[in-house]
């Protein structure tokens, strides 16, 4: 019971000492640190275990541990069997993965949460904030098309020429020499909506109250239910489970 009490009494003196500490540092510091500002807005670059992409957050700041926000981002989407190769038995090929049914793209468009869980010291350093976030999304399917020679029948019997085809049309082949050119099939383009959800951590470090620059690590699982296929024979092809690193960047403001 003594030390419980001896804890007790010192963890309320150095509060009491932190909030001394605090307010008078705020009255060192310049207005627009000392201001409560409303509104955040913010944008940022992602890498992901299944790609990359870039996005943008308009946010209101409801309390000192609260901020909500619309957020709409773009990103690839690969399969993780996707190994690249090229035929060395045959010159002038280039780079493909086989096996690949579709080039996918995802547009994202949510609501989300953030919830401060440490503040940051009055000196500077990071603040920790928990985030939610869920929506809709749509992917972006287009063919993936090879060059391949396949045999084309001819009066005196048969000769081998170069075509574009997709891998579904792969009986015919006689040999892969490369990935065609990213405009054929954009015409063949299908959509697949869905929905997302995702929570992580933000680790905010920026040095003034009004400019945001933070790190966030995050899981997202996303849906679509009439299925995303990338790869031949991939399992699973509407539900993706990914990880996400990302850098944001932006302002805090109010609006007058």
């Amino acid at each position: 019971m003594r030390i419980a009490m001896l804890t007790l009494f010192g963890a309320y003196a150095l509060l009491l000492d932190a909030q001394e500490i605090d307010i008078q540092s705020d009255d060192g510091k310049p207005l627009e640190e000392r201001i409560v500002y409303s509104h955040q807005n913010t944008t940022h670059l992602a890498i992901h275990s299944q790609g990359f992409g870039a996005g943008f957050e308009i946010g209101r700041i409801k309390t000192i541990n609260r901020t909500t926000h619309w957020e709409a981002e773009v990103i690839s989407l690969h399969a993780l069997k996707e190994i690249k190769t090229v035929n060395v038995s045959t010159y002038y090929t280039k780079p493909y993965i086989y096996g690949k049914l579709n080039s996918a793209y995802v547009v994202r468009f949510g609501y989300g949460e953030e919830r401060r869980i440490y503040g940051k010291p009055y000196w500077g350093g990071v603040e920790t904030r928990w985030t939610f976030a869920g929506g809709t999304s749509l992917a972006l399917l287009k063919p993936y098309y090879y060059y391949v020679v396949v045999y084309a029948p001819t009066s005196t019997g048969y000769e081998e020429i170069v075509e574009e085809q997709t891998f579904d049309q792969k009986d015919q082949w006689v040999d892969i020499v490369g990935k065609a050119s990213f405009s054929k099939g954009l015409n063949q383009t299908k959509l697949s909506p869905g929905v997302y959800a995702s929570i992580g951590l933000s680790f905010e470090f920026g040095r003034s109250r009004t400019h945001v620059q933070a790190v966030n690590v995050k899981a997202i699982a996303e849906g679509f239910p009439l299925g995303a296929p990338i790869m031949d024979g991939q399992r699973n092809p509407w539900l993706y489970l990914t990880l996400h690193l990302s850098y944001s960047w932006g302002s805090r403001f109010n609006k007058y």
